[in-house]
């Protein structure tokens, strides 16, 4: 006969076969059925009715509270486990262990818990509307005040402030908030236009002062002030066009000095040696005055001891002029010294000045032209090939997977690169040639007396020069493969620089879609189909130039 000890146990088994929570009735049915020996047939006591939003609202809090010792990913795995079960009454079940065993974890230190309900619209609408109107005058005392600069936006804005502090709704004060925004618009439109036309005006100066003033240098310093105030303007480019300004004027200044004193001292000089040559012009007739009446009294002495007197009168007379004569050509040696150094002075600080300003026309990385400098030498170019009858010839440059390298190795090794294609595009091409670079990766070569399939040659024979080197990134020694591609243009007649780089754009594009390392011909000036890339085959016939 079995004891209440094993008909216990024998009850708490059923009731885990049967998924039945140990509750007081479960236990006791499940009892009975076994003590009166009906175990197979034992009914199953049905459980109470599951609230399945209830269970929902607290999973939900549940699942985003952080809970100590137990991850997302465990709570995951366990609502997956929950899924496998054969019955809705075995998921309630478990659901329900499980989602007690959560909450009775601690939360975890530093996570956040919703202590408070939230507050609903409603409920903050229904109070007394001290928060719109304390929102309201915040907003516009702090953020809207500032930008009342003149006398009618601050009166509107006053007005709208204290309609604000008694208005009943916030849609009362809508038509006088329209006034304040129409006013401050109208004043930072008439602020726009004064900023934008003095800046137009600064630009217009700055474009022809190199006209007004005729030393070469100011009208180069003077384009980099002008491309410093481009759009849209910025405090740091204001600082640096004012700093470039003021450094361009205490040049000029000195420069300006420098002639001054050069003209002063020349002025001094003339002065001088026309005094001196006066004085030895006076001292020159009074010298021939005196020995025309020396020889007449010499003609018509007869006692020896005054023959001897005039004679030396003559030669003492003679070494006075010959000792001007010498001060006079001291005077000139020291006047002409004086003048070259003051023409010195001004060699060097003009020299200096066209140092500074060649150095404002070249890229600071590579050495070779920027932007500024490649339109000054493409002005200066095109004007003598134009006179001269000569073709003038653009390529248009861009490395191949640049980025790639500057992702791959570093800012540095594609530093190494841009230096690499502007040295070995220096050595190859002919001194007259210029190379200079667009920016980023693309450069540009300006062939002048060049036809455009001579072009296409140096090009492409500098294309496979390039694809030659190796790059060794340093420190992991890994070798770098050095390419790209190019367009070539001959410049057609009355053609600028904007059409000629369009047209050369277009050939780097469609070297770029061929598959990239190579070059192609843009468009010629007729508009005839483009002349494609140049056949290897036909370097043998063409030198490289150098």
């Amino acid at each position: 006969m079995l004891t209440i000890a094993d008909q216990a146990r024998a009850t708490l088994k059923r009731l885990a076969e049967l998924k039945l929570q140990p509750t007081p009735d479960n236990y006791r049915q499940v009892f009975d059925s076994l003590h009166a020996g009906e175990q197979a047939a034992a009914p199953v006591p049905q459980p109470e009715p599951a609230d399945w939003g209830a269970a929902l609202r607290r999973l939900i809090a549940q699942w985003e509270r952080s809970q100590s010792g137990l991850s997302q990913l465990q709570k995951r795995q366990q609502i997956d486990r929950l899924t496998a079960l054969p019955t809705a009454q075995a998921l309630w079940a478990e659901l329900a262990q499980t989602l007690d065993r959560w909450s009775a974890l601690p939360a975890r230190s530093g996570s956040a818990v919703a202590s408070t309900p939230i507050e609903t619209r409603d409920a903050q609408e229904s109070r007394d509307g001290s928060a719109w109107r304390e929102l309201w005058l915040h907003t516009l005392k702090n953020g809207v005040q500032p930008f009342c600069a003149h006398d009618t936006a601050q009166r509107l804005l006053r007005a709208l402030i204290a309609s604000a502090d008694s208005a009943a709704q916030p849609a009362d004060l809508n038509p006088q908030a329209r006034e304040v925004w129409l006013a401050i618009d109208r004043e930072q439109t008439t602020e726009d236009a004064v900023r934008n036309g003095l800046t137009e005006l600064v630009r217009l100066l700055l474009e022809h002062l190199g006209d007004l003033v005729p030393q070469p240098w100011v009208g180069v310093q003077a384009a980099a002030i002008r491309e410093q105030l481009q759009a849209p303007l910025a405090p740091e480019s204001i600082e640096q066009a004012q700093n470039a300004v003021r450094d361009l004027l205490v040049r000029h200044s000195v420069l300006r000095k420098s002639e001054e004193d050069a003209h002063s001292t020349a002025k001094a000089l003339i002065d001088l040696l026309v005094r001196k040559l006066g004085d030895y012009a006076a001292e020159g007739g009074e010298y021939n005055q005196r020995l025309e009446g020396r020889l007449t009294q010499l003609q018509a002495s007869r006692e020896w001891d005054e023959i001897r007197l005039l004679v030396q009168d003559v030669l003492d007379d003679s070494r006075s002029m010959q000792k001007r004569s010498g001060e006079l050509g001291v005077h000139l040696a020291e006047a002409q010294r004086q003048a070259q150094a003051a023409q010195e002075r001004i060699r060097s600080l003009e020299g200096e000045l066209e140092q500074a300003s060649q150095q404002l026309q070249e890229d600071p990385l590579t050495g070779a032209l920027n932007r500024r400098g490649l339109d000054a030498e493409f002005t200066r170019i095109q004007s003598r090939v134009l006179r001269q009858g000569q073709p003038l010839t653009l390529a248009l440059l861009d490395l191949d997977h640049f980025k790639a390298v500057n992702d791959t190795y570093g800012h540095d090794t594609g530093d190494a690169v841009l230096k690499a294609l502007v040295e070995l595009a220096t050595r190859l091409v002919r001194p007259s040639d210029r190379v200079a670079r667009m920016g980023g990766e693309e450069f540009m070569l300006i062939l002048p007396d060049t036809p455009v399939q001579q072009s296409l040659v140096v090009v492409q024979r500098l294309l496979m020069a390039f694809s030659e080197q190796t790059l060794v990134q340093d420190g992991t020694g890994r070798r770098i493969a050095l390419s790209f591609s190019a367009g070539v243009a001959e410049l057609c007649p009355d053609e600028d620089f904007a059409a000629v780089y369009q047209r050369v754009d277009a050939a780097l594009l469609q070297a770029k879609q061929a598959g990239r390392k190579r070059v192609e011909s843009a468009v010629p000036c007729g508009g005839a189909k483009a002349g494609g890339s140049l056949p290897k085959s036909a370097l043998r016939y063409f030198s490289l130039r150098g």
